[in-house]
């Protein structure tokens, strides 16, 4: 509790309270590169963008009354526009699914500033909530969240801090001590999944591991809510908004970008398979994204395959799957490596003595984000942080059977 209430008081004063003082335009600047340079650098904050796309979609107040829809590129130039105040040739692209619309919702009768002091401070209980001792051994996953990395997602307010929660908290909720008769805990489960829809990569290998255990009524409870709730706010995505949808993110790299996008996709952040491809090898961004997808999904077959085999405990399947997903899929923030700290709760036990492969994982794993290559020891280099996570699928499938891991109250 100390330590979280620390980390309150740092993201507070460095982060909340700067950013609840702006009264201009907040999210967005464009300026100079150099003092009296004519050349002007735009810089957009991750949530701001998002939180104003789905504000603008609330309020229609975008090109779907013009026939378009909001996953257009007019669209998503528009409300950019609109929201600095100004012509802009670039924007972000909002690469959420449409349930982001329903997340997001309750938060849109608020400025743009407050409703990042909001989302932060969830952010900041789904920390506490996630390196709790009651499921993270003596709290010591609350470290990583000192890392120069976690201090870079609060100020750009990305989702890792609140997916890495979801994820566990539909690890816990479809553990073997919760298959009982009954909806209600299906029913949470489900509705975490279809949440965590918004980002459909995410989604997709939550499923892939949910098949795997063979635990089918958290996906129908997620199915039939994306499905009915996606319908529901469909005059507001207007009219080919899946084709658009999926033209974006099919085309999201370096090289089909466009001069729209491509300015904001950074492979140099990435300590993915695309970004050793695309910066460490010089292969096309394009084919790289492409290489990653499909070893990716050869990765959540494999899992949805022998996720109920004996020989792994469910806490190592779930491991398996949030690491496949960190390597393999092309669409990784680097702020997402902040989901390894999951690995804590799901493979070592709170009680009792710890066997070396859990002693090995409660020493290494907090360390982890502090190598990332967008900010942190190694800045740049990729490699490193690949490297491990290869490693600690090869450690986990390995030696982190069940039988080692019997005790802890996830598995």
């Amino acid at each position: 509790m100390l330590l979280w209430s620390a980390l309150t008081l740092w993201v507070t004063k460095e982060t909340l309270l700067p950013d609840a003082r702006i009264v201009s335009t907040f999210g967005i600047t464009l300026a100079p590169n150099e003092p009296g340079s004519s050349f002007r650098n735009l810089t957009i904050i991750d949530f701001p963008f998002h939180f104003n796309f789905v504000k603008k979609a609330w309020l229609g107040q975008t090109t779907v009354n013009s026939g378009g829809s909001i996953y257009s590129l007019e669209n998503h130039l528009k409300v950019t526009r609109d929201w600095a105040g100004m012509k802009l040739n670039n924007a972000l692209p909002f690469g959420y699914s449409p349930t982001m619309l329903w997340v997001l919702a309750p938060l849109v009768f608020f400025p743009h500033n407050l409703a990042f002091c909001l989302f932060n401070l969830t952010g900041l209980f789904s920390v506490w909530w996630t390196t709790h001792p009651a499921r993270c051994r003596l709290g010591v996953g609350l470290l990583a969240f000192f890392s120069p990395l976690a201090q870079a997602c609060f100020a750009l307010g990305q989702t890792a801090l609140l997916t890495g929660a979801g994820l566990l908290f539909i690890a816990e909720n479809t553990r073997e001590g919760n298959r009982v008769d009954g909806w209600r805990i299906p029913m949470l489960a489900g509705i975490a999944l279809w949440a965590l829809t918004a980002k459909p990569p995410l989604a997709l290998t939550a499923g892939a591991v949910l098949v795997g255990l063979r635990q089918w009524r958290p996906l129908l409870v997620a199915g039939i809510l994306t499905v009915f709730l996606t319908l529901a706010i469909t005059p507001l995505l207007g009219t080919n908004w899946v084709h658009d949808y999926l033209q974006m993110i099919g085309s999201y790299d370096r090289v089909n970008g466009g001069s729209v996008y491509a300015w904001s996709v950074v492979p140099s952040t990435m300590a993915n398979l695309r970004g050793i491809l695309s910066v460490d090898f010089g292969v096309a961004d394009d084919v790289a994204s492409r290489i990653s997808d499909i070893i990716w999904f050869i990765a959540l077959l494999c899992i949805a395959a022998v996720g109920n085999r004996p020989r792994f405990s469910k806490g190592v399947i779930w491991s398996l799957g949030i690491i496949s997903y960190l390597l393999f899929c092309p669409h990784v923030s680097s702020s997402e490596e902040l989901q390894l700290v999951l690995l804590l709760p799901l493979c070592v036990r709170t009680q009792n003595r710890l066997s070396w492969q859990e002693s090995v994982l409660l020493v290494m794993i907090p360390l982890l984000p502090f190598a990332s290559p967008a900010i942190g020891l190694f800045p740049g280099n990729r490699m490193v942080l690949f490297i491990v996570k290869i490693s600690l699928v090869i450690f986990i499938a390995a030696s982190m059977r069940r039988a080692t891991l019997n005790a802890n109250p996830i598995l």
